[in-house]
């Protein structure tokens, strides 16, 4: 069972980086550091494919933003983060899509706002790129050198799928901190 498992991730492993990171990245990003110190694909590219994964995702809500202008102005998830959007963006500028990589639920909304408020895909498109490569370096890279200290605190693990479990639970307990406790603290003027 652990083998068809593994043989499944090293398949399809990336291609569920690609796509989680996609969609929302957090805890898939914090799982392909763990995967890749486990040897089921290289850190670098668990790094390529995520920073690609989040840029595409990005480039899509930037792109839904500026084709669809009038139209996503009155959607409910817009609405309800255009307040902390404008926010960030007069506190921080262009770097707000750097401080939104870390604050849930913001990510995708601020992509569709930067097509919304004219950004400019020439200025939107490197300044996502960088902040999809540094997000993905600091949770893969969590992942990935907080893998070699469990291993040093509980000693040598020799099943990767207990090491998987553990770092899920942490993940989730991070995802759930993050959502309730970080979502709800946007720097307010």
């Amino acid at each position: 069972m652990i083998d068809e498992l593994q043989g499944l991730l090293r398949q399809y492993g990336l291609w569920v980086v690609f796509f989680g990171a996609m969609i929302e990245g957090d805890l898939t990003l914090l799982m392909a550091g763990v995967l890749a110190r486990s040897g089921l694909f290289t850190f670098q590219e668990a790094l390529l494919v995520g920073t690609s994964g989040g840029v595409a995702g990005d480039l899509i809500g930037y792109l839904i933003g500026h084709s669809f202008r009038g139209r996503v102005r009155t959607m409910r998830f817009y609405m309800r983060a255009k307040p902390r959007i404008e926010r960030l963006m007069r506190r921080f500028g262009g770097f707000t899509l750097f401080v939104v990589k870390y604050t849930y639920g913001l990510r995708t909304a601020m992509s569709v706002f930067c097509g919304l408020a004219h950004f400019g895909l020439h200025r939107f498109a490197p300044l996502t790129l960088l902040s999809c490569f540094v997000w993905v370096t600091l949770l893969a890279g969590i992942g990935y050198f907080f893998t070699g200290s469990i291993e040093r605190i509980i000693g040598e693990i020799k099943n990767v799928e207990k090491l998987v479990v553990l770092l899920a639970v942490v993940a989730i307990i991070f995802f759930i901190v993050k959502r309730y406790r970080l979502g709800n603290r946007v720097i307010e003027e």
